[in-house]
């Protein structure tokens, strides 16, 4: 069995912990068993057309790459500056740290991190291209609404919105790529779609941004295309993956008031929640892992996925236990 560890709640990277359905399950193993041969270009293009008439958009702005940080190299290689809501997806900023390109924050604002848009334009001029996840991990909000994204996007900057958590937000821009070449709508099939481990990143890509199909078509593994490829025809149990979702984000979000800890409403598979300092490093003495955001937010600020009703029940009564101990921290 693969993680998490045994005895160990795994909260921390936003997976979902419900297994895909038995027919993606056996669409990757039919594809491993032919894995001596390269993926076809057919197969590809067929997720790319079954993604496309699910998000709604033309398919030859589709495109399939292993993960979000793939589609971000060849930006943050040539960018000196990008504009960001600050905090933002914090693997970004550490590949724009690696890459050496800077980024211009624009704080996210009040009790209820608000992004002010005026200062997120002035930053974007300031910058050679704009990044944005909506719905903002870790705060789960979401910053701009479609007219105020246009007004970005006016810049002429190459521009990224981040839609990982589209399922869950119903919020998207994926409709503008038509009218604005500069922008990139990425998407995730590891969240709703139940395949994290697989690695298949939908990106939906104006004119403007070069892609080279002969070399994007390889990165994607045959399995991971076969996996999607099934749930792409067959994706009603995304819609009650994100029934469940949202009903324990409202259990814990009730459960966790009545504790003292304060959250917040979200967009995503996970929320943010403050307890007391050093509260992320208290529950995993405890074995519940999730994710510490004290350095980027301020004490006992952590960030924690949305689990099944049985995990959600778990971490409830593990926080009750360590709230309840004379020096829990």
């Amino acid at each position: 069995m693969l993680p998490p560890p045994a005895g160990v709640l795994k909260l921390d990277q936003n997976e979902v912990p419900i297994p895909p359905p038995s027919h993606v399950v056996e669409a990757a193993a039919q594809a491993l068993a032919v894995s001596n041969w390269y993926q076809p270009a057919a197969l590809y293009d067929e997720v790319r057309g079954l993604y496309a008439e699910y998000a709604g958009v033309d398919p030859k702005y589709v495109w399939l790459f292993p993960g979000a940080d793939d589609f971000f190299e060849p930006l943050l290689r040539t960018a000196r500056a990008v504009a960001v809501p600050s905090p933002t997806y914090f693997l970004f900023e550490d590949q724009a740290q690696f890459h050496g390109a800077s980024l211009v924050k624009t704080p996210l604002r009040g009790e209820e991190f608000r992004l002010d848009l005026a200062e997120f334009l002035d930053a974007a001029r300031r910058a050679d291209a704009v990044y944005l996840d909506n719905p903002n991990n870790p705060t789960g909000q979401l910053l701009l609404k479609p007219g105020e994204v246009e007004e970005v996007l006016a810049l002429g900057k190459p521009t990224i919105i981040d839609e990982a958590y589209f399922e869950f937000s119903g919020a998207t821009v994926a409709n503008l790529v038509d009218s604005w070449p500069n922008l990139a709508v990425v998407r995730t099939m590891s969240k709703a779609f139940l395949l994290a481990g697989l690695r298949v990143t939908p990106v939906i890509a104006g004119r403007g941004w070069r892609i080279h199909y002969n070399t994007v078509r390889f990165r994607v593994s045959l399995p991971s295309l076969a996996a999607a490829r099934a749930a792409l025809y067959k994706r009603d149990y995304v819609a009650e993956v994100v029934r469940q979702i949202r009903e324990g984000a409202r259990y814990l979000r009730e459960e966790l008031s009545r504790l003292g800890v304060k959250t917040w409403p979200t967009y995503a598979n996970f929320i943010l929640a403050r307890g007391p300092p050093g509260f992320a490093q208290a529950l995993r003495k405890y074995g519940v892992w999730v994710r510490d955001e004290e350095a980027r937010l301020g004490p006992g600020y952590v960030r924690i996925t949305i689990g099944t009703e049985e995990v959600n029940a778990q971490l409830i009564r593990t926080i009750r236990t360590i709230l309840a101990l004379p020096t829990p921290f």
